[in-house]
């Protein structure tokens, strides 16, 4: 009696655990489905790497460029060289890049195109800010094309005016706003009109004029009920539904 105690209390053990355990599985697929769905809502797409906070796309371009040819790899891809609008874009630029493993230690950023009155910085994108701290040493001018450090005698994510046309060229990283895609529900295109070419048939048994065996012959009086026709009335074939 008590190992049969025992062994149904086991048993019983068992089917709470695989309970649980198939709940918690519904749950985890659950998530992951709706996880998935929120992911692919907001992806960036391939080779882009979000920053959530910015909800800003970024990607490092390893070949070697001039400025304006980085600028043109970019906007083939939907995005601009990169602005940066504050420290966490800076640092998450600087990771990204460095995690390249770039030949070389410098990449192109964006370009400044003007300080404004009040003291901000516009960058060539339209972004604003008066993020400045990239800058070891104050800007010389306005327009001009700005590179990233990753070493040499630089504090690492530090910038530093260069010439746009630099014919060595630099890797790049490129930037753009992350857009989130609506859900839709697809709709089946319309269904194109039906024609049917009719012809006479009569409804007597015997008659010359039959309709085919999909088709049924309906009465030209169409006030009255099929049986209660009379079976020598003339109609048409029409398709049988």
């Amino acid at each position: 009696m008590g190992v049969f105690e025992a062994s149904s209390k086991k048993h019983k053990r068992h089917e709470e655990m695989h309970g649980a355990f198939g709940f918690s599985a519904s749950i985890l697929v659950f998530f992951s489905f709706f996880g998935r769905i929120v992911a692919d809502k907001n992806d960036c797409g391939r080779g882009w790497s979000r920053l959530e906070k910015s909800k800003s796309c970024f990607m490092v371009q390893t070949n070697h460029l001039r400025w304006a040819e980085a600028e043109r790899e970019c906007l083939s891809k939907g995005g601009r060289l990169s602005s940066i609008n504050d420290d966490v874009e800076n640092q998450f630029v600087f990771e990204l890049a460095r995690k390249a493993n770039l030949t070389s230690p410098t990449f192109w950023l964006g370009r400044l195109i003007r300080v404004t009155r009040t003291g901000a910085y516009e960058w060539h994108d339209g972004a604003i800010t008066r993020f400045s701290e990239g800058f070891r040493e104050a800007p010389t001018g306005t327009d001009m094309c700005l590179s990233m450090w990753l070493d040499f005698n630089r504090p690492e994510g530090s910038w530093i005016e260069w010439q746009c046309s630099y014919t060595s060229g630099y890797a790049s990283v490129c930037k753009k706003t992350l857009k989130k895609t609506a859900f839709s529900i697809p709709t089946s295109p319309p269904s194109p009109p039906t024609t049917h070419l009719s012809r006479r048939c009569c409804l007597q048994t015997g008659c010359g004029q039959r309709c085919e065996p999909n088709e049924r012959c309906v009465p030209d009086d169409m006030n009255c009920m099929w049986k209660t026709c009379i079976d020598h009335g003339v109609g048409w074939c029409l398709p049988s539904v």
